[in-house]
């Protein structure tokens, strides 16, 4: 029995090896994108300048990595939901990440270490979830550069902090990977994921759906119901936070309110108000300027991807996810936010099909990633 069992499993085990080696080379990238923001947080940590990082962040090696908003996430896992009215409060902070560091310290690991653990591995389960997702969508060429992008986009080092962005990336992927292997359980579970961790997670419905669509005549009707059940499960889930918010606070719009502490006010015309005062936001914080070239850049590698061939719907999602938060008022943070626009990455593999851009656009992304990191103690990720 032994012998037979073992003989059995061979196969299996020598399927699983040679999967785990055609995908080497993405945990060769990943480790070299989260090998230079952790280098250089390292480095920031040791010889400074230390700028507004708070001083929870300056006891800890790899502290510059839990700051700013880690710091919200840590409170919200180890204290819970808490609505000050007119103040920044932790409502405007999404369920999932907390839970994940609240599992995780029960195990007697750090808020802080537990944090950065999950972000950069789950990047890593992103990573090659997004390769199998794009091979599908567009090919095995563009799907090696675009990944490749991913591991090591200067706005990236946002996937090695205690923020959820990399835990989102990773949901929407999976999520979009299982729905083109009609896998709709998990399409569903990691659907839904997303839309816990952040907003962004419910734009999935878009791709979700129109797949569905596309393929109800094929699909048997129990299929059929799974299938747009899946394509739901994000609204269900992202719906569900003000209910739990009702339930714990007793008011189902602290997320809206909190938002509105942080600036955050989302009108029809909140798009040309953010374009109208750009000057004097500049005034105020010239880190602006950041945001604005990542807005700009994010449109046009959305073009790009059109060009590429990307499903339409998986475009108006990224338009979302890029454009959506000016309506807010304001350009902050879209450098981070568009990291969530999967098409954004499409786009850039496309714009860097001949090799000598490849190859620049691989040496600036670099560069521009330590560069970015460094900016940490200065600028709101």
């Amino acid at each position: 029995m032994m012998d037979v069992e073992a003989a059995a499993g061979q196969p299996l085990a020598t399927s699983a090896a040679v999967w785990a080696r055609s995908r080497a080379w993405i945990g060769g990238w990943w480790l070299a994108g989260r090998g230079i923001v952790i280098a250089t947080a390292l480095a920031a940590h040791a010889f400074g300048p230390h700028g507004h990082a708070a001083h929870f962040a300056r006891g800890h090696a790899l502290g510059l990595l839990s700051s700013w908003d880690g710091w919200w996430y840590r409170i919200v896992a180890s204290d819970g939901y808490l609505l000050v009215p007119g103040r920044q409060s932790d409502p405007a902070f999404f369920p999932l990440f907390p839970a994940l560091l609240r599992g995780a310290h029960a195990f007697g690991i750090g808020y802080a270490t537990a944090g950065i653990a999950i972000a950069n591995l789950a990047l890593l389960v992103g990573l090659v979830a997004f390769d199998e997702l794009t091979s599908d969508l567009l090919g095995a060429t563009l799907a090696r550069r675009a990944t490749t992008y991913v591991a090591i986009f200067p706005f990236g080092y946002v996937f090695s902090m205690a923020y959820p962005e990399s835990v989102v990336f990773t949901a929407m992927a999976l999520a979009g990977l299982a729905a083109l292997r009609n896998r709709w359980g998990f399409a569903a579970v990691f659907a839904a994921a997303a839309a816990l961790a952040r907003p962004e997670g419910l734009f999935l419905v878009l791709p979700l759906a129109a797949l569905a669509w596309q393929r109800r005549r094929r699909l048997s009707p129990e299929q059929r119901g799974l299938a747009f059940g899946a394509s739901a499960a994000c609204v269900g889930a992202f719906a569900a936070y003000p209910l739990y918010l009702d339930r714990v606070l007793h008011d189902p719009t602290a997320w809206n309110r909190a938002e509105r502490a942080w600036g955050r006010h989302f009108s029809p015309l909140g798009a040309v108000r953010a374009i109208e005062h750009l000057g004097r936001a500049f005034d105020g914080n010239a880190w602006v300027v950041r945001d604005v070239v990542a807005a700009v850049l994010y449109v046009a590698l959305l073009a790009a991807a059109a060009k590429a061939g990307v499903p339409r719907a998986w475009l108006a999602a990224g338009a979302a996810i890029v454009l959506l938060p000016l309506f807010s008022g304001a350009f902050t943070s879209i450098g981070r936010f568009g990291l969530l626009a999967l098409p954004v990455f499409w786009g850039l593999a496309w714009v860097g099909r001949r090799r000598r851009v490849d190859i620049l656009i691989r040496a600036a992304s670099v560069v521009l990633l330590v560069g970015a990191t460094m900016t940490i103690p200065f600028v709101f990720p």
